[in-house]
Order: C-alpha cells, then sequence, then structure tokens
C-alpha cells in the first residue's frame, strides 16, 4: 500500500510487517459459543467478527495512540459509536482513574465519547475500498475528526494511577 495511506497507517499503528493478528482476542471472546446460546445467524456472527477485529481501526481513524490514555479515549469513543450498556458503565469506571494534568480527566472522556457519537457509524464503513487512499482523505470520507480536533486542548499524562494499571495490563 502506499505511504501515507489508510493501511500504512494501520500497519504502522499495529507494529509493522511483524505485527500479530487479533485471532487470538477472537477465541477468547469464545462468539461460536454465544452465537449458539443467543441463536445468531451467520451474518450476525460474521457482523459481531468484523466489529471485534475493528478496535484497532478505530484508534487509527480517531487517532487515538496506543498508551493508556489512547485505550481510554477509544473505548470512550466505542461507547460513543455503539450504544451498549456494558461499554457505557465502562465510561463511568473511567471517570475513577486520575492522570495527571494538565488536561481534566473527567473532560478528556467526555470529549472522547462525544468524539465517537460525531463520528458517523464506523460499522458501515467498506475498509476495504479505503486501504489505498490517504488517511486523511478516508477521514474525510467517513466523516471523522482527527485526536487533534476532538480535543483542542490536548491530552492528558499518565499519571501514577494509569501508569500503575498499564503495567498490570501488558503482564497480563
Amino acid at each position: 500500500m502506499p505511504k501515507g495511506s489508510f493501511a500504512d497507517a494501520y500497519l504502522e499503528y499495529m507494529g509493522g510487517q511483524d505485527m500479530g493478528t487479533a485471532d487470538f482476542f477472537v477465541q477468547a471472546a469464545d462468539l461460536e459459543e454465544k452465537a449458539a446460546r443467543f441463536g445468531w445467524s451467520e451474518d450476525q456472527l460474521w457482523f459481531v467478527r468484523r466489529m471485534t477485529n475493528s478496535h484497532d481501526l478505530f484508534h487509527v481513524i480517531a487517532g487515538y495512540d496506543r498508551d493508556i490514555v489512547g485505550e481510554v479515549g477509544v473505548d470512550a469513543y466505542t461507547a460513543g459509536q455503539i450504544p451498549l450498556v456494558a461499554l457505557r458503565l465502562l465510561l463511568l469506571y473511567f471517570f475513577f482513574l486520575k492522570p495527571s494534568s494538565p488536561v481534566a480527566w473527567t473532560s478528556y472522556v467526555l470529549r472522547a465519547y462525544r468524539h465517537g457519537r460525531a463520528t458517523p457509524n464506523l460499522a458501515c464503513v467498506d475498509y476495504e475500498a479505503m486501504l489505498a487512499l490517504p488517511l486523511d482523505e478516508v477521514r474525510r470520507k467517513i466523516g471523522a475528526k482527527t485526536v487533534q480536533e476532538a480535543h483542542p486542548d490536548g491530552l492528558p499524562r499518565t499519571g501514577k494511577t494509569l501508569r500503575r494499571l498499564e503495567r498490570r495490563i501488558k503482564s497480563s
């Protein structure tokens, strides 16, 4: 894919040519068992799998980094995109985390949520058709703001609580 393309940005975000796959996470989610339990059709299962694999695409489109501040940002963004109670409850948990300044944490989480709400539904995007396009053009076509546009005051820095949480996540 061309330099500066959506695919190039995604590959770089994922760690380059030696990136892993999301297969581990899809297997851990045990989607086939859930599909059987809830009576999902093959089309519904395909859609859930696709959305499960879209988390990192959301990172690239919205511009949230891979660090803990970026993960909280993209999870709040996703809660704005997908109206699931579990995602909204996760927002409440985020409010209790305390990073260091200069940006107010609650404001950051709310802006990330609103960033997701303001972005047209990413579940409807034909990602494969946009892989070769420049990332800025993809954002324009989708109607997605950059992280800088959504957070004009900047992003919070990782404080003690978030660094501790990030270390726990990495060690598990």
